[in-house]
Parts: C-alpha cells; structure tokens; sequence
C-alpha cells in the first residue's frame, strides 16, 4: 500500500516537473519564433503600409513584385556572395588553425584560448573595432603604406571595389573559430596510427592529409558548410553595422533589404515577401542538410577506416 502511495506522489511529481519545465518554454517559442514565422508568411500576402490604412489582400502580387524587382536579384546575388565567400574562409582558415592545435607544443592550452575569443566577443563589439581598424586612417592603412603595398589610404567600406570582400573576410574572421573547434574534434577523432601507418609508407604530410584527413572529416566538413552558409545567408547584424548595404547596394544583401522595405519605405507586405523567399530558400537549404548529415552518418557508422587510403 505504502509503495503504491509513493509511485503515485512520484509520478505527480513527475507530471508536474513536465509541466513546469515545458510550458513556459513552450510559451517562449511560440512567441518568440512560431508566431513572428507565421505573422510574416501571412502578411506576404497582403498589402500593408506601416504608417496608414489597414490590411488588404494582395493574393501572390507581393512575389510578383519582388520577382520583377532588379533589387530584389542584385541582393539576392550579394547574398549567394557574401555567404559563399564567409563559408569558403571561415571553413579553410578553420581547418588550418584546428590542424596546428592538434600538434603538440608548448602553449597550446593559451593559444586554442585565444582562438576562441573572435567568437566569444559580441559581434558589435568585434565589428566597432575592425571598423576602427579599417578605417581611412585606421591601422590596416598606415601599415599598408608604410610597407609600400599602397600609395594612398583606402576606404575598405566606403569603396565599392573592396566593401564586399571586407565584409566577407570580417565574417570569416568572427566565424572561423566555430569551424576550427569542429575540426579539432573530428582531428581528435582520427588513430594516430593511421597517420604513422602512412609515414612508413612514405606518405609526405600533404599526402596524409589528402588522403586521410579529409575523407576521415568529410562528414564535418559538409555539414559545417551546409550550416555555416545558412547562418551567412540569414546574416543581419554585420553587414548593417558594416556598411548598411552599401555603397551603391554593392553589399545589400536580402535580410537588409526586408528590413529597409519595413522600416524604410513602411511597405511590410513587400517586406514580408521578401523575408518568405528568403525563409524558403533557407528551408530548402536546411532540409539538404539534414539529408547530408543523416547520409554521412550511416556512412561513418557503417565504415571502418583503412589503413592509410594511399597507394604506395
């Protein structure tokens, strides 16, 4: 009887514990990310100023607007740019700074600290002291010219030439240490028999890594692409701090330009539209990778790694 009257009172317990835990926090997400999604697909398709009149339905006009906008395209390109250029770096200097942390030295331990501080600064933070950096009179210029690789000081965000690529490279360098930290667990991953399974066979070190580092990692390296070029993609924050889209939309990319259809020009319902093709887009990106994370996973539990993967 006793026991009985205690699993009861411990399976109230429980429940409530479920209650307590899951409600507010299903609360928090359904204000904070389902209603903002579905407030927004639904105003795509209705006409609304933000200053006057009220809402009127547009049907698909909204996207068909936003088809035939040469804006909507320009930003559309900056965006497959920006996003692609940040993922290549981020990625590629990833790797490399994961492959020095995985030797052993003296100090280690300080420096994978110090390669984690560009991630663990706000981004305002760190994108207050590149622009302070870059500026036409900023430490990058003077050094540039005292080298003698400029003549004259240049406006890396005033300047259409070189805005987009700042912005890629400064991206990379805020986002680089979440790729590094990836790689040095997949690094960890890996038998150092392998590697001195091949030294024996007389695999020089690029040898070694062509052929055994990155299949052995082709599982991190596709997802963190995958995932890495989502988050460029949907990136707001350091373009807008940046350079604000421009000059000359050289940098515009498709959340900038909802938010200025909004809060610019007031047209929400266009804003709206563009926010939904951008969701789409990214949907569709994120649906490919879970397709690729599912497909390396069956690939890395099904396979054992051989002994070197080099032909001697």
């Amino acid at each position: 009887m006793r026991r009985n009257i205690r699993q009861t009172l411990r399976f109230a317990d429980d429940r409530t514990f479920f209650w307590v835990s899951f409600v507010p926090t299903a609360l928090i997400v359904l204000i904070l990310l389902i209603f903002p999604i579905v407030f927004t697909l639904v105003t795509s398709f209705f006409y609304k100023n933000l200053l006057v009149g009220p809402f009127a339905f547009a049907g698909l006009d909204n996207f068909e607007a936003l088809l035939k906008d040469p804006q909507f395209w320009l930003s559309f390109k900056n965006g497959i740019i920006y996003s692609g250029g940040s993922t290549f770096f981020s990625i590629v200097f990833g790797m490399f700074v994961a492959m020095v942390l995985n030797q052993n030295f003296k100090g280690r331990s300080i420096l994978r600290a110090i390669v984690i501080f560009p991630y663990i600064v706000p981004p305002i933070v760190a994108l207050f002291i590149w622009k302070f950096l870059i500026n036409s009179r900023g430490i990058i210029n003077v050094i540039l010219s005292d080298l003698g690789i400029i003549t004259e000081y240049i406006p890396w965000l005033g300047d259409s030439r070189y805005a987009m690529i700042t912005a890629i490279l400064i991206s990379s360098w805020v986002w680089f240490p979440f790729s590094a930290i990836n790689f040095l667990a997949g690094l960890q991953g890996i038998p150092q028999d392998v590697y001195e399974a091949a030294a024996i066979d007389g695999a020089s070190g690029l040898e070694s890594f062509r052929h055994i580092t990155v299949p052995l990692l082709s599982p991190v390296i596709s997802v963190m692409v995958i995932l890495r070029f989502i988050w460029a993609a949907r990136n707001f924050d350091l373009i807008y701090l940046l350079t604000g889209g421009g000059p000359v939309d050289t940098t515009m990319v498709l959340p900038l330009l909802a938010y200025k259809a909004a809060f610019s020009t007031f047209r929400l319902g266009y804003a709206s539209a563009v926010a939904t093709a951008l969701f789409i887009f990214l949907a569709a990106l994120a649906m490919i990778y879970f397709r690729v994370y599912a497909m390396t996973s069956n690939l890395t539990s099904s396979k054992e790694p051989s002994a070197t993967g080099i032909q001697p």
